[in-house]
């Protein structure tokens, strides 16, 4: 019962707990409110099981600011974090819609409809895409459905990067083990770690949307038994258990969770573009600048709907527009921004 739980009443920082949401080995989280700003939102107060030594805590701090960092449209923003009496803690927006476990929970290993998939899976894509390209990269290692939330709008904000790595480029590097053994790559278990690992990840996350099944199903599992699965064990093809499924999605979903990093696709939204089949052009490697005088130099009105200016474009649906401040040109943004003439 929540009123059996010691925490609820106390008070942390600036904020009170009002509501235990849920309990594991990894700790507690629990619903919160600001003790001065009674009308701000409902917040979720995390505690760590794990305590931390005088020497560890500036790690604990600087790991909380790599996360307050990544502000991104679906990444759970980090509110607060700290220590109150030796004890750590941080806050976070409050899920209101939940997380994509307890979503898979209650189909009762029915895959889930693929639109509704792709919608989640795309969003997953763009969050990993977004903290990939963050300088230095930032790898989330523990990519799995508990870990991938939603608000009231059902739209997914990615949680839990507490075992994040940097890595000072997007290549492999070695970063000592972590993660949870369903979703981790077969480099993991070695103790390595890159972009590519979260993409095995959301692999592994996306051939059990689409099938209803996990990628591996072990009877008492020990973690050498989930690496030899990982790492020599082929899965079964999706469509065996969805004939439903487009090959399409199929074949991107294999290459995602191919055992061997380099056969995996480029990158995150690569993997996306293949499962949506959106094949517009964009660019990997750096940002082009929003080139002004080139939109300036145009001499000739071109139709409407023209591409005037692709910097990335777009590997998924659109996430956003807004229009130019003159009203003849509209922006679009998913993976990158698209420019458009709109008169």
């Amino acid at each position: 019962m929540a009123n059996s739980d010691p925490w609820i009443g106390k008070q942390v920082g600036n904020y009170r707990f009002v509501e235990i949401i849920n309990s594991g080995a990894f700790g507690s989280v629990y619903k919160g409110t600001h003790l001065h700003f009674e009308h701000d939102p409902v917040v979720a107060i995390k505690l760590p099981r794990a305590t931390f030594p005088e020497e560890e805590r500036s790690e604990f701090i600087k790991e909380a600011q790599l996360q307050r960092q990544l502000r991104y449209l679906h990444i759970l923003p980090i509110l607060d974090a700290g220590f109150q009496n030796g004890i750590p803690y941080i806050v976070t927006m409050y899920a209101a819609g939940g997380s994509l476990s307890g979503r898979l929970g209650k189909r009762h290993g029915q895959a889930l409809p693929i639109d509704e998939a792709l919608v989640i899976l795309t969003q997953v894509g763009q969050a990993l895409h977004y903290a990939h390209q963050h300088q230095p990269s930032v790898v989330h290692r523990d990519l799995k459905p508990e870990n991938i939330l939603f608000d009231e709008k059902s739209n997914v904000l990615l949680a839990d990067f507490g075992i994040a790595v940097l890595l000072s480029s997007i290549h492999t590097g070695l970063v000592g083990p972590g993660g949870t053994p369903p979703y981790m790559a077969p480099e993991q278990f070695e103790g390595l770690a890159s972009p590519k690992s979260d993409q095995y990840a959301l692999g592994c996350i996306a051939y059990e949307l689409l099938t209803g099944w996990k990628l591996f199903r072990i009877p008492n599992p020990t973690l050498e038994a989930w690496w030899y699965h990982h790492a020599k064990v082929e899965p079964v093809p999706p469509r065996q258990y969805n004939p439903q499924l487009p090959t399409r999605i199929e074949q991107a979903i294999l290459i995602a969770i191919s055992q061997d990093r380099v056969k995996r696709h480029r990158d995150v939204s690569a993997f996306i573009q293949a499962m949506t089949g959106n094949n517009e052009q964009r660019i990997v490697e750096g940002v082009v600048p929003y080139d002004t005088g080139y939109l300036s130099s145009t001499t000739t009105k071109p139709p409407v709907g023209t591409t005037l200016l692709t910097y990335r474009g777009h590997s998924a649906g659109a996430m956003a527009i807004n229009w130019s401040p003159d009203g003849r040109r509209i922006a679009s943004g998913s993976f990158g921004v698209n420019i458009w003439q709109a008169e």
